[in-house]
């Protein structure tokens, strides 16, 4: 597949067992199997390295959370203002009629002023379908339910375009071709949503995205994501 232009992850034995999971998932058939096995030790790689900067995962995905409160917000004002007018309550571009991957940039750049580095790029990412859906572009697919759904999505995107970064080198190295390699990364996403989508918490109410309420929702359902891949009997802090 050639050399990978993704991010290296750092050489612990966690993530040494996250690559060959990465490796294993794109040479083996039981694709199911391999994809619950990558999660887990991915996620379980990331809390290696939270753990050694000593700040805990959530920190890792701080400007993630930001934008996530920012997107239920814009969901919110949208459903009752209608788009155009969302956007111009918010003080933001008229971005109702740019493409999704445009108008990503330009509400992380709003969103995270300052800040250009590994994060701030997979939340212009992950926050491009999510913006396909809310301006409709994307018609291949049901939307979300109301901005919590579409909160979720965002969430479970992000932290497969992280895992693309992280581990890139090692799924494309294992891939024949470049249509397995997106089949597989699909898959991926499809699985992360699914677990987001099934975390049951009471979305915030209008109003209240922005503030405390809506932090600590999207950092509830965030932490209920990386629990789903925590092998039982492991409790280390997130």
């Amino acid at each position: 597949m050639g050399t990978s232009t993704a991010r290296r992850g750092p050489g612990t034995a966690a993530w040494r067992w996250a690559k060959g999971a990465a490796t294993r998932y794109m040479a083996s058939e039981d694709i199911s199997h391999g994809a619950q096995e990558l999660l887990s030790r991915y996620v379980a790689a990331l809390k290696e390295s939270s753990r050694a900067s000593a700040q805990g995962l959530l920190a890792d995905f701080r400007l993630i959370r930001k934008v996530a409160q920012n997107l239920g917000e814009l969901g919110e004002r949208s459903r009752a203002l209608g788009l155009p007018e969302a956007l111009a309550d918010m003080g933001l571009p008229p971005l109702a009629t740019a493409p999704g991957e445009v108008a990503a940039l330009s509400l992380v750049a709003r969103w995270l002023p300052g800040e250009f580095g590994l994060e701030a790029a997979v939340a212009a990412t992950a926050l491009a379908p999510c913006l396909k859906k809310l301006w409709g572009e994307d018609t291949a697919a049901p939307p979300p339910k109301g901005s919590a759904g579409l909160v979720k999505t965002f969430l479970a995107l992000a932290l497969a375009h992280r895992l693309l970064l992280d581990l890139g080198e090692s799924l494309e190295g294992a891939a024949t071709s470049w249509s397995v390699f997106n089949e597989r990364s699909a898959l991926l996403e499809k699985k992360l949503q699914e677990a987001a989508q099934s975390v049951s918490l009471t979305p915030p109410r209008s109003g209240e995205w922005l503030g405390l309420p809506g932090w600590l929702w999207v950092t509830r359902v965030l932490e209920n994501l990386f629990h789903n891949y925590t092998p039982k009997g492991q409790t280390h802090k997130i």
